[in-house]
């Protein structure tokens, strides 16, 4: 088996490389990522996140998402899935709205495969009304992208909610989400697999 990113040989690497050779990255690029449980509140929901956002996550994130290397989606979660099946049992997946034109051009919905190794109920019951890539946006202009997101009309929500991203930055989509949302859901949580440093 070859490492996803670097296509090295697992047959060739570390002790752990043998020893976990399910694992779709080799140990030097595993390594790369900062593994880190990261716990905070955002408008008094609770969020949890399994990597600090960095060069080697962002890396790899584009890599799957932007240029469509689909092989990549069990990369993510790997590492974790056992403990959020059982942190989050009960649960439904509710997926964030990613960019409609993004979506269309890679012909996936990328956090779908992400997550579909949870093997948990998963919906997407939201949709972004102004359709803007946050990626070059600052700081203030991705803030006011909380107002554009929105419920799908005649959506049915579950009693309990794991709003589910891959990465967090200034938490305005989870904002959005959340806002949107409102009095309609019950038990509400929130699941990135990243998060940026100043969640630290």
């Amino acid at each position: 088996m070859r490492c996803l990113m670097c296509g090295k040989s697992r047959d060739e690497g570390t002790f752990r490389d043998l020893f976990d050779p399910q694992d779709p990255l080799c140990e030097n690029c595993r390594s790369q990522w900062r593994k880190k449980h990261i716990r905070f509140r955002l408008d008094g929901v609770p969020v949890e996140s399994s990597y600090v956002y960095n060069d080697a996550f962002s890396r790899c994130l584009i890599q799957f998402k932007e240029l469509n290397d689909e092989a990549l989606q069990d990369v993510f979660l790997y590492e974790v899935v056992s403990r959020l099946r059982f942190r989050y049992r009960g649960y439904t997946l509710c997926l964030l709205p990613s960019s409609e034109e993004k979506t269309n051009r890679r012909g996936f919905s990328h956090l779908r495969l992400m997550f579909a190794c949870l093997k948990m109920p998963m919906i997407e019951p939201f949709v972004k009304v102004a359709d803007q890539d946050q990626k070059h946006l600052g700081r203030e202009e991705r803030l006011a992208m909380r107002d554009y997101i929105a419920l799908k009309d005649g959506v049915q929500l579950p009693e309990k909610i794991l709003l589910c991203d891959d990465t967090i930055t200034t938490g305005a989509t989870t904002l959005g989400a959340l806002a949107a949302l409102g009095r309609k859901a019950g038990k509400v949580c929130i699941y990135a697999v990243s998060a940026n440093v100043r969640w630290l």
